[in-house]
């Protein structure tokens, strides 16, 4: 399945974001999934520890307005905009995009040269970050109904969003 944030915008224009998962009322989660969606360490983390192997395969990189899926968070017009896929054991489960402000850009030029590295092993090595609760919502489309998760990091007070798209597919892989 090839599903863009630029699909996903399209596809939800209004997309409602709640800090709990049940108070949006939809079609609840699994509760594998619900642990993926409700990860605080780093997901790569978690897949190291259940023995698997993960890559990232960047999708896009590129300068552009706020994504819509930030539209009620977040006002600067020019921002460098990152969106990858994260497999597990060559399997896809996640699509990502980052939107880094200018601001946060000029303070921190290494987020330009990650290529296929993980974004938050390098927050992980910087001090002075910290990361927001999630804010999390829903999505149906076609036959597939997807989970999404949001949320920022502070780093030095300068500020970045991650919107993260889960894949049915991650549910093979829990600890359960």
């Amino acid at each position: 399945m090839k599903l863009s944030f630029e699909e996903i915008e399209l596809l939800s224009p209004d997309l409602k974001w709640g800090k709990n998962i049940k108070s949006l009322g939809a079609h609840q989660p699994s509760s594998g999934l619900t642990s993926w969606l409700q990860e605080k360490q780093l997901l790569t983390e978690r897949i190291h520890q259940l023995h698997r192997e993960h890559s990232i395969e960047v999708l896009n990189e590129y300068h552009g307005p706020v994504p819509g899926l930030l539209k009620n968070l977040q006002t600067e017009q020019n921002n460098f905009i990152r969106e990858i896929l994260l497999s597990i054991d060559k399997e896809v489960c996640l699509l990502a995009q980052t939107v880094v402000p200018c601001e946060t850009l000029e303070k921190n030029s290494w987020i330009k040269t990650l290529g296929n590295q993980p974004l938050g092993e390098r927050l992980l090595k910087k001090p002075n970050v910290s990361r927001s609760e999630f804010e999390y919502s829903y999505l149906k489309h076609s036959m597939s109904s997807f989970w999404l998760r949001r949320s920022s990091f502070n780093i030095d007070k300068t500020m970045l969003w991650v919107i993260e798209l889960f894949l049915p597919v991650i549910e093979r892989y829990t600890d359960d």
